[in-house]
């Protein structure tokens, strides 16, 4: 039987170029297994002449080397695609066509709307946005697309990007007032051009560097205190107030503003000067800011089967995803205990969170061991913390971390109370009574192997009585994890547990 295939992709885009490598299994789980990233900033040489040969020896370099790593990690298959630097330039196809050369390989050079097609494809992959508008700055080409109930319905691409709107408009250290306003016009009106009817007022979905570095500075300015920057949600007033502050500063200065990465400071006017006309183009609700793509889209067009269909569910297989990362199988005893549980308790947990963070808690209850078997708790909430888990928010990740990771109700509020705002008193009550359910069906799955419970309950102020049937009853054993774990359900649930199996009627 043969193990998961490896494949890479490469994108050329205008600032650099980027590749990644995952290894696939055939029902879709796949895994990162290297990333690459050199800063050509070919959109220099567009802007500058229109043609990117003076850049062309170095590219070959560069490109020649992604692609023998890729190839020296055991890729089968390698993807490459260029977009608005290769599209656009005079010799583009030539400058393709000696980098391919070079590396024995084929690029792909994509059109504006097919960029933004493989923008979209990434992003809602590993989103769940129902209805938006997607941007992606590039850097000599802006991607706009509208989306409604998860499906494509309008692609565009804006003949701009930070690279290029630097290199035409910005040319004193700071910027001048005039330069600003040529900017900003030039910058609105190619939007404009672009998607001339826009749907305004929903969730903007934004894409690539440029807005990640934005995100990264508001991140910082802001304290957050969640380490993922994927799905991070940002006011769009946030981009009116870094542009105000950014504009005024020198290179060295902007240089040294947090969040910040040196080889984005030189752009980051012209970044902050396109997200505000987009913003002010479409008026958005709010800004979701994605990790995820042109080579993701990729991804899931050419390498992963059936990835170009658009899921609806984007949860359950990012789980699925994270086990086959840690070579992980899920305790099938556990979780069969776990629903039975979550089913009997449904009336005191929230119907619409706790079956799905559940579950998940279920599955990803033991991963922690693949660090540290003697303190898998505490790994396990940090590689569930650590982990790109598409479909929830970032107060929802901690949850699921904590309720996975659940050792008693004292430490899941330590855990969690570091996250400071994005977490509050319900949010520590609801990991405890997931974390909890979920430790104690462990146990109970651990004292009767393989048995397969139907479990009913009746809930009282004061009390829950669990009845059990199709598991014999244990035996009395002193410290015995189940009892142990019972005792701790007058705080989570402030109710004190009572089991009942239905075969002798005798309590535990």
């Amino acid at each position: 039987m043969s193990g998961p295939a490896r494949s890479a992709v490469i994108d050329l885009g205008s600032n650099s170029v980027r590749m990644m490598v995952v290894e696939a299994e055939r029902d879709g789980a796949w895994r990162v297994l290297d990333e690459e990233r050199a800063i050509l900033r070919l959109g220099d040489a567009l802007a500058r002449k229109g043609a990117l040969a003076e850049d062309l020896a170095r590219a070959q370099y560069v490109f020649a080397a992604l692609v023998a790593r890729a190839r020296g990690l055991g890729a089968e298959r390698i993807v490459a695609v260029g977009t608005a630097a290769l599209r656009s330039a005079r010799d583009g196809a030539a400058f393709s066509a000696a980098l391919g050369r070079a590396a024995h390989l084929q690029i792909r050079i994509l059109d504006g709307i097919e960029e933004a097609e493989l923008g979209f494809l990434g992003a809602m992959h590993t989103l769940d946005v129902r209805d938006g508008n997607l941007v992606d700055v590039g850097g000599a080409s802006s991607e706009i697309s509208y989306f409604a109930t998860r499906r494509l319905r309008l692609a565009a691409s804006a003949t701009v990007g930070a690279v290029t709107l630097t290199r035409n408009a910005l040319h004193q250290d700071p910027p001048s007032k005039s330069e600003l306003e040529a900017a900003r016009a030039a910058a609105a009106e190619a939007i404009r051009v672009a998607m001339p009817e826009p749907r305004r007022g929903l969730p903007l979905v934004a894409l690539g560097g440029s807005f990640r570095s934005i995100a990264k500075m508001h991140i910082a300015q802001t304290a957050y205190s969640f380490p993922s920057l994927h799905n991070y949600h940002m006011p769009p007033a946030a981009i009116a107030d870094l542009e105000q502050r950014i504009v005024r500063l020198a290179l060295r200065q902007r240089l040294l503003v947090p969040g910040l990465a040196a080889h984005r400071a030189e752009t980051a006017v012209a970044a902050l000067t396109l997200a505000q006309a987009l913003c002010n183009h479409l008026q958005p609700s709010e800004i979701i800011v994605s990790g995820s793509g042109l080579r993701e889209g990729m991804l899931f067009e050419r390498i992963l089967p059936g990835g170009e269909e658009i899921p609806e569910d984007v949860f359950g297989p990012s789980i699925r995803n994270l086990l086959f990362q840690l070579g992980e199988e899920p305790d099938r005893d556990l979780i069969a205990w776990a629903d039975e549980l979550f089913t009997a308790l449904g009336p005191l947990l929230p119907q619409q969170e706790a079956p799905r963070l559940g579950r998940a808690a279920a599955q990803l209850r033991g991963i922690g061991r693949r660090v540290n078997f003697y303190d898998r708790h505490r790994h396990t909430f940090t590689l569930v913390t650590s982990a790109r888990v598409f479909g929830l928010s970032h107060r929802e990740q901690l949850v699921l971390a904590a309720s996975a990771a659940y050792e008693g109700p004292r430490r899941t509020r330590d855990l969690l109370v570091a996250y400071g705002p994005l977490v509050d008193r319900g949010d520590v009550l609801l990991a405890q009574r997931i974390g909890l359910t979920v430790a104690y069906a462990e146990a109970m799955a651990r004292q009767t192997p393989s048995a397969r419970p139907r479990i009913s309950a009746t809930i009282e102020p004061s009390r829950i009585e669990l009845r059990i049937n199709g598991a014999p009853k244990p035996p009395d054993i002193p410290f015995d994890e189940a009892a142990r774990l019972a005792g701790q359900f007058g705080k989570a649930f402030g109710r004190k547990l009572v089991v009942r199996y239905t075969e002798d009627q005798q309590s535990v």
